[in-house]
């Protein structure tokens, strides 16, 4: 606490003095081995911009005039490409050993020439951090330099310094122990920060790991970042991670674009910028480019650019993303609070740090202002991620409390709408056993309609029938007109006694009283028999019947009787619907222990939408037999229920124009059977 209260009065004298300071004397006089000495304004400074200037150059009479006097104690060029020479005289009053310390380790090339008070150089000493770290005189961070001659003499050093960073740092002289005993106090408090800095970084991580939240992610990256600057300014890194790569210190800066971008990706994560306002996020992209951008300067070599670019875009990024979280705060996004605090306190630590680097404060000692600042700001930004993290559970239990509630609403509407509904099903179930008493009684009445047409009609149309064929029409004295209604009345009641056949075969198969004979039987036998019955039919509409049968055998376990009327129907169909002229063809083949039969003809074909219904009862469909042939509708349907009841299958392939097939399948036997009832 007595070193900070020294440190402190003497920069407050330094700046109520300055307005009316004086350059000091021009020979530093070592008279005191107690403290440490600044001997910035004791000092004379030369800018060499070619960085052509060499040491017998310097102490040409020429150049020796243009030097001039350092004005004040921490020396500071700020960021310069230039090399800078200083000139001081150093005169020894006691004996004890003294150091001469460049109080920066982050300068890239150090030259100090000793010449004794005859004018002769007697010394020449190299080091910096383009060099390997071994090549200092004393292995520490900063730079010490042995003041080894005579007591009450007074020799004559010229330094050279040149960095592509902001080149700024106290100049002292002290005995060892005095630049040990600051040292100690400088490794505590940088420890403190470092240690400070890494506990945030593995406490983060390990929520990272634990939650695989990317904002987690992105803010142990920002950490890092920010760390590594802060360790290659001090020389921590350089010195126990690459001390014999000193070309690696050259990409420091590459860690303030590193800083941009995280810093970026992390405000956008937690503010949620892209879905609360595509103004502001669009805007906040500029500083990843910018970043980046920094980040190929220093790859590419143009450090001084890269870092200029830097001091001011960090400085903007950091105002641009405080006035962002004062918008969210006035939002009333609550995380908004810390998140303000924290970049408040980064932007006076980047703002003092600029200054510092631009000349325009005084330098710290043991601690810098952005080492300071990043340290609150990393500190508030965990205290705004953990009050994210509540502020989101805080809504989760909301969600779910309200969730639990709307449940409980649903359940309670649930079990209302049961109850109506449990009473709308007894009624509905109620009208329902009504209306299928009703339908039983009905269809009791459609059998006892069937049945007075199987044995009240059937038998006077038998009767009329076997009455007009025993009229012998050659015995009559019968006109031509007369023996034409007689042969029509004969043709109507067949015609009425097969639509009643059917009526009764299918009332059989819906009411499952069909009783199939099957037996195994040769199908091209079947199909020739069919053929043969309509030879009279299909030459009086001059159509061509073939049958074509593939060798080998067509064995089918069916019904004999139904598999005719199947086959006739389908053979009746082709002639009824093809023109005069035209073939029906009957194809017979087994494949695949399948037998097929298919009936084709070149009629005008069947469209899509009547195929759909094809198979149906009572279906008109749009295509008409050619010339006028009766057609009640019953009989595909029918075909299809027979075949169904053999466990057969029936499809149909058509094209308009070209003219259809109906091709019917059965499993395929070896051999001849008997017939099974």
């Amino acid at each position: 606490m007595i070193t900070y209260f020294k440190y402190y009065l003497r920069l407050f004298s330094i700046l109520i003095l300055f307005p009316t300071h004086v350059f000091g004397q021009t020979t530093i006089l070592l008279d005191d081995a107690v403290a440490l000495r600044d001997i910035g304004k004791q000092t004379y400074y030369l800018e060499d911009a070619t960085l052509k200037l060499s040491i017998n150059d310097i102490i040409n009479n020429d150049v020796e005039a243009t030097f001039v006097p350092n004005s004040q104690e921490a020396v500071n060029f700020s960021s310069t490409a230039s090399a800078y020479w200083l000139k001081f005289k150093v005169s020894k009053a006691i004996s004890d050993n003294f150091y001469l310390n460049v109080g920066s380790a982050y300068i890239d090339s150090i030259s100090l020439y000793e010449f004794d008070d005859k004018g002769e150089l007697i010394s020449t000493r190299h080091t910096g951090d383009d060099l390997p770290f071994n090549s200092r005189e004393i292995k520490v961070g900063n730079y010490l330099f042995a003041l080894n001659f005579e007591k009450d003499t007074t020799h004559t050093f010229y330094l050279r310094v040149k960095c592509d960073q902001p080149l700024f740092f106290l100049l002292r002289v002290g005995t060892l122990p005095n630049f040990v005993a600051y040292e100690h106090d400088l490794d505590f408090l940088q420890g403190i920060y470092f240690g400070f800095m890494l506990l945030i970084f593995l406490y983060n991580l390990f929520l990272y790991f634990s939650t695989r939240e990317r904002i987690y992610l992105y803010y142990i990256a920002y950490v890092f970042s920010i760390t590594w600057f802060m360790a290659s300014v001090f020389g921590y890194f350089f010195e126990y991670f690459w001390p014999n790569f000193p070309f690696l210190n050259g990409l420091v800066v590459v860690s303030s674009g590193l800083t941009m971008i995280t810093a970026t990706l992390f405000t956008q994560k937690f503010l949620n910028t892209k879905e609360s306002g595509s103004a502001m996020h669009k805007g906040s992209m500029i500083f990843l480019v910018v970043g980046v951008l920094i980040c190929v300067l220093v790859l590419l070599g143009f450090k001084i650019e890269g870092l200029k670019l830097s001091q001011g875009g960090l400085l903007i990024m950091s105002v641009f993303f405080l006035i962002l979280g004062i918008r969210f705060k006035l939002k009333g996004y609550r995380p908004a609070k810390y998140y303000l605090f924290a970049w408040g306190a980064l932007i006076l630590g980047i703002f003092f740090a600029i200054l510092e680097s631009l000349n325009v404060t005084f330098v710290m000692t043991y601690l810098n202002a952005m080492q300071i600042g990043s340290a609150l700001e990393v500190l508030l930004l965990s205290f705004a991620l953990g009050d994210r993290i509540n502020m989101y559970k805080q809504q989760k239990e909301d969600a779910q409390l309200e969730a639990l509630l709307a449940a409980k609403e649903n359940e309670r509407l649930i079990q209302e709408q049961n109850i109506i509904l449990e009473k709308k099903v007894k009624e509905r179930t109620a009208e329902v056993a009504i209306q299928n008493e009703k339908l039983v009684n009905l269809n009791k009445e459609k059998d006892m309609l069937v049945n007075v047409v199987a044995h009240d009609l059937r038998t006077p149309l038998s009767h009329i029938r076997l009455l007009i064929q025993l009229i012998d029409m050659t015995s009559l004295d019968l006109t031509e007109d007369q023996e034409s209604y007689l042969t029509e009345i004969d043709n109507s009641a067949d015609r009425l006694s097969q639509m009643i056949g059917r009526i009764l075969n299918i009332h059989a198969l819906e009411t499952n009283r069909v009783k199939l004979k099957n037996q195994v039987l040769d199908l091209v036998e079947l199909v020739n028999y069919v053929v043969k019955c309509f030879r009279l039919t299909s030459e009086g509409k001059e159509i061509e019947i073939s049958t074509i049968s593939e060798p080998g055998n067509h064995f089918v376990e069916v019904d004999k009787n139904y598999t005719i009327q199947v086959l006739e129907n389908l053979v009746s169909n082709a002639i009824k619907f093809s023109d005069r002229g035209s073939k029906v063809f009957l194809h017979i083949k087994s494949k695949d222990r399948k037998t097929y039969v298919t009936v084709e003809d070149q009629g005008p074909g069947i469209s899509e939408e009547d195929q759909k219904k094809l198979f149906g009862r009572f279906q008109r469909l749009s295509a008409q037999p050619t010339e006028g042939e009766a057609s009640i509708g019953l009989g595909l349907s029918i075909v299809k229920k027979y075949i169904e009841a053999m466990n057969g299958e029936i499809h149909c392939e058509s094209q308009l124009g070209i003219g259809t097939k109906f091709i019917i399948s059965f499993d395929s036997k070896d051999q001849l059977e008997e017939v099974r009832s």
